[in-house]
């Protein structure tokens, strides 16, 4: 599981807004300090490729490998090169992260070809609701035009398989254990 606190606090658009760099190297210190498991790796993303452009954003990084981040994440690279400069400046220090966004600014590339670049990490971030989204324009069109179900039926998961796919079965034997 990866969780993003973004800027590290956010706002309401959260937005692509850059904390200063001795600012971030904080919070990736105190991330470090409060590590409670070898398993918990300090994933440090920076933005400012689209802000401040490509050289800040590899300085940035380069700086919070110092402050102890594990792994790192220059988000929104344009371009394979600029993908491939990344890694020749920043791989060594530390694994990096790739971040496939269908429509982002960043290339689509399989995990095969992330991994034989040099990326160590890769995520789909939102791919799920994407997909979600697109069987809900069909199933809504389909649902509208039929009036029905039924010519949707071979898409979709029956009560019983959906039951079965949530644990359903197994929660209810569970809420037996209490029963009184």
């Amino acid at each position: 599981m990866i969780v993003d606190a973004d800027t590290g606090f956010g706002n309401a658009l959260n937005g692509k807004s850059l904390v200063s760099v001795a600012e971030m190297e904080g919070k990736i210190k105190a991330a470090v300090d409060a590590r409670r498991s070898t398993d918990t790796l300090i994933v440090a993303r920076t933005d400012a490729v689209a802000v401040e452009g490509l050289e800040s954003a590899f300085e940035r990084a380069e700086r919070y490998v110092e402050a102890g981040a594990d792994v790192l994440f220059v988000e929104a690279l344009r371009s394979e090169t600029d993908m491939s400069a990344a890694l020749r400046q920043l791989g060594s220090r530390a694994p990096m992260l790739a971040n496939m966004v269908e429509g982002g600014k960043t290339p689509l590339l399989n995990a095969e070809e992330l991994q034989r670049i040099g990326y160590r990490i890769v995520i789909f971030p939102g791919g799920t609701v994407r997909a979600l989204a697109h069987s809900l324009e069909a199933y809504l069109q389909s649902l509208r035009a039929h009036g029905s179900t039924a010519p949707f039926l071979d898409r979709m998961l029956d009560f019983r398989s959906l039951n079965q796919l949530i644990g359903t079965p197994q929660m209810l034997e569970l809420g037996r254990r209490y029963d009184g």
